[in-house]
């Protein structure tokens, strides 16, 4: 059953998050995330496998003109709020998970997932939240052009702020 892949690749990845006993790090609370996240239109998701093992996936949608993504959003200094957060479903793709087996990062697989999932995407922009926390993470993402624009706190309970990050056209 896929549910159960997607959960082991999340228990493998976040093997960390999931040690610092925060409810909201536990694979139970990411599957429920997960199912919401999945029942919205245009949800995509890739799985990388190596020798037949899933190591790593990445899912995410477009934002639609109802979205809620930018709910609680601060952004930096200098960046107009409304403009940047109006969306039509083309705009933006909110790239929710990437994650990769703590066994196998620095293989090159976030890439891999990052390019798969977004090679045939028609948003101008990708935008998705990191810990700040994350120092491996942000160093990937700036590779791959991110940059900061702001802060958010999802609604999720327990959720911890995260730094919003976009880059401003796919890979």
């Amino acid at each position: 059953m896929i549910g159960d892949t997607i959960a082991d690749v999340q228990a493998r990845g976040y093997v960390d998050a999931i040690a610092t006993g925060n409810p909201f790090e536990s694979t139970e609370a990411f599957m429920e995330r997960f199912e919401v996240y999945s029942a919205i239109p245009g949800f995509s998701m890739v799985l990388a496998t190596v020798d037949g093992e899933p190591v790593g996936q990445a899912f995410g949608w477009p934002l639609g003109v109802d979205t809620t993504w930018w709910t609680g959003l601060v952004l930096d200094p200098g960046q107009p709020q409304e403009e940047f957060t109006s969306e039509n479903g083309t705009r933006t793709f909110a790239l929710s998970e990437l994650m990769v087996d703590k066994k196998r990062v620095g293989q090159g697989i976030a890439g891999v997932l990052y390019r798969g999932l977004l090679e045939d995407r028609p948003e101008r922009r990708v935008t998705w939240l990191v810990n700040p926390a994350n120092e491996n993470a942000y160093a990937i993402y700036r590779h791959w052009g991110a940059r900061r624009i702001g802060t958010l706190l999802p609604s999720w309970e327990g959720a911890p702020q995260f730094d919003v990050l976009i880059v401003d056209s796919s890979p």
